[in-house]
């Protein structure tokens, strides 16, 4: 079989894959490079909804394609308090996938260098030469490969593996009584039994909106648990009976301490693959942009993609191990833990920690929010554990 050769391989055409190529192609770094996008399928469905936030006058680098912004953001209790967040500039911001790839694909397609192929990827592996990919159909090689396809790592004893598994649904309706500015941005007002379990409500207008349900657990529920839960969601907390589904989506993202290598040879991993899901909370989106910006940086300074600093830093990766471990315990449950926080710190804070931007002094505030005995333990644990 004669191997194809190209200078640069994405495996994977979502997000990570996708937003790679545009960007360095907008940025001219990748002009003159022959570029293969392999993946197994065709992107030309709304298969996924990306949420992240940011404070107004910071511009996505898709800002264009932003579906929807929220200001206003409320949390519910378990109990049922309601907490008007105070987000002070930041903007909640929502991308709807197929808005993405549509957007995504027209440019890159006015590139005669970029060539897509649909085909299941078998291996990669790095050598002397680069990177090989061979797929069911052929085999190819490239200086660089960059990857984003996701395969559970193995794990230690000492690694814990939440999923953070969800099905929403966009609904057309003419029984939603809110307010389409405000966003529900975590609603725990749902039964907790089968872990941290809350409900997003993401208003487009009075009429139209997105609903999902979310768990932080280790196992996945049967697919008709979902669809019960998001009915009795909506007819016992926003009163709506009477709702045609116009899109549904569903999926599960890793939450886990486990070290992801970012390099293997010359091959780099991005994504979740590369450690770019925030492990307490399983946002990626955000993470994903700014690690590429660091490999198109570095393309620009070095002409090569490897870069030293991580994006979610090691005192962060430290925080997120222990609250794994906390929820793993289950004595101080998710619920309390978001409620406490939120009831006690302002979003603003909040969202700089999760973006890895907090200072020391609002890193001690988050803390000093939640009940410090059910951290201690936990704590300890993770720092041994990194010693061992």
């Amino acid at each position: 079989m004669q191997t194809e050769k190209y200078d640069v391989i994405i495996c994977g055409a979502g997000m990570a894959g996708l937003s790679l190529v545009y960007r360095a192609l907008e940025e001219k770094v990748w002009v003159k490079e022959k570029i293969l996008v392999i993946d197994k399928d065709v992107k030309d469905k709304n298969d996924r909804t990306w949420c992240f936030w940011q404070k107004g006058e910071v511009k996505s680098e898709f800002e264009n394609v932003v579906y929807k912004r929220w200001k206003d953001l409320l949390f519910f209790s378990n109990a049922g308090q309601v907490i008007e967040m105070e987000t002070q500039s930041y903007l909640y911001k929502m991308i709807r996938s197929i808005d993405f790839y549509k957007h995504v694909l027209a440019f890159i397609q006015q590139f005669d260098n970029v060539t897509f192929i649909y085909q299941n990827i078998v291996s990669m592996e790095s050598g002397a030469e680069g990177g090989i990919v061979v797929t069911s159909e052929a085999t190819y090689q490239a200086k660089y490969i960059f990857s984003s396809l996701y395969k559970k790592p193995e794990l230690r004893p000492e690694h814990q593996y939440f999923l953070q598994h969800f099905k929403g649904v966009t609904i057309r309706t003419n029984q939603f009584k809110g307010d389409p500015s405000q966003m529900h941005m975590m609603d725990f007002r749902t039964t907790q039994e089968n872990g941290t379990t809350f409900f997003y409500t993401l208003p487009f207008n009075q009429n139209e909106l997105f609903v999902e349900y979310t768990l932080f657990s280790k196992s996945l529920l049967k697919p008709e648990e979902y669809d019960s839960k998001i009915k009795r969601y909506l007819s016992d907390i926003l009163k709506i009976d009477d709702f045609e589904i116009i899109e549904e989506e569903s999926g599960a993202i890793p939450m886990t301490d486990f070290p992801f290598k970012r390099r293997s040879g010359n091959i780099i991993h991005m994504g979740s693959a590369g450690g770019d899901t925030r492990a307490s909370t399983g946002y990626t989106f955000l993470n994903t942009q700014k690690t590429i910006s660091k490999i198109i940086a570095s393309y620009k300074k070095n002409k090569h993609p490897y870069f030293e600093s991580e994006v979610i830093n090691k005192k962060h990766k430290l925080l997120d191990a222990t609250i794994l471990n906390v929820l793993d315990n289950g004595v101080y449950e998710g619920h309390e833990i978001f409620t406490d926080l939120f009831r006690n710190v302002k979003a603003k804070t909040i969202f700089a920690f999760l973006d890895s931007e907090s200072s020391a002094a609002d890193d001690l505030k988050i803390m000093s929010s939640l009940k410090a005995k059910y951290f201690i333990g936990p704590f300890m644990k993770v720092i041994l554990n990194k010693f061992q």
